[in-house]
This record gives C-alpha cells, structure tokens and sequence, in this order.
C-alpha cells in the first residue's frame, strides 16, 4: 500500500524536524555550560551562607533543566493526545515559574544598583506584577486571575 502525502505534510514534517533540532542543540549547549562551571558554581554555592535569595537562585538555575527535558519528551517522545497535554500543562507551568523567578531577580537586583531605593522598588514591582498578570492571563486564561 503506497501513501501519498501532500506538499503541507511534508512541510510540516520538517517543520517539526528543524525545531527537534533546535530543542536538541539548546539542551547540548545548556548542558555543555553547565558542566563546564559546575566546579565553580558548587564551590561558590558551598562556600557561600544559606539565605532564601541563595535557594531561589538555586531553583531558578535548575528549572531551565526541567523545562528543557519536558520539551525534548514532547517533541521527540510518541506520546498519546492525553499524555501530552498533561505534559504541555506541566512545561507551561515550570516556564512561567522559570520566568516569574528570573524577574524577580532582575528586580532585586536592580533594587540593588539604586542603593534600596524604596521608589524604585515600587516602580519596579508594580511593573513586575503587571506583566506578570498579563502573561498569566495571555497563557492561562480564566483559569488564573487574581482574587
């Protein structure tokens, strides 16, 4: 039995092949830098005192990780319709978690640069909170809103 597919399908095919490719090389390249500081970083980590600020930057380095092998899985894996959007359901969620914890940093440290000036920690939050409502309510919908 011989298939024929169209002009589209076979568009698609690559489509989905070039962006495989793409997952794959940032996950090398991620992965390529992180073993080569992982003696530094360990060190500094270890060497430094424990604060909260030193466990969000730990969690917010790590889930890139996560984040990384969940796009492999979906793009590489055969996984069935239900399976998928769980799995889709679980990378939305650690990307928005990865970039809420990433602004925060940004926030903190530009609140840093201006000597813990309380208006710039105003100006700054307010727009860190702002955009981080839109994007909620851009990916998820109703199904997040603040009360």
């Amino acid at each position: 039995m011989q298939m024929e597919y169209s002009a589209a399908d076979i568009g698609a095919a690559r489509d989905l092949q070039f962006l495989a490719y793409i997952y794959i090389s940032t996950a090398t390249f991620w992965t390529y830098d992180f073993v080569c500081s992982l003696h530094e970083e360990w060190t500094f980590l270890l060497r430094s005192r424990w604060t909260k600020v030193k466990g969000l930057y730990i969690i917010t380095r790590y889930i890139p990780f996560v984040v990384i092998f969940l796009e492999l899985w979906l793009s590489l894996a055969k996984n069935e319709p239900k399976n998928c959007q769980i799995l889709s359901n679980i990378f939305a969620y650690f990307g928005v978690i990865s970039l809420a914890l990433s602004e925060f940093f940004f926030v903190l440290r530009t609140y840093a640069l201006w000597n813990n000036k309380r208006i710039v920690l105003v100006a700054v939050l307010s727009g860190y909170f702002s955009g981080s409502h839109h994007i909620m309510h851009r990916h998820f919908g109703s199904r997040w809103s603040f009360p």
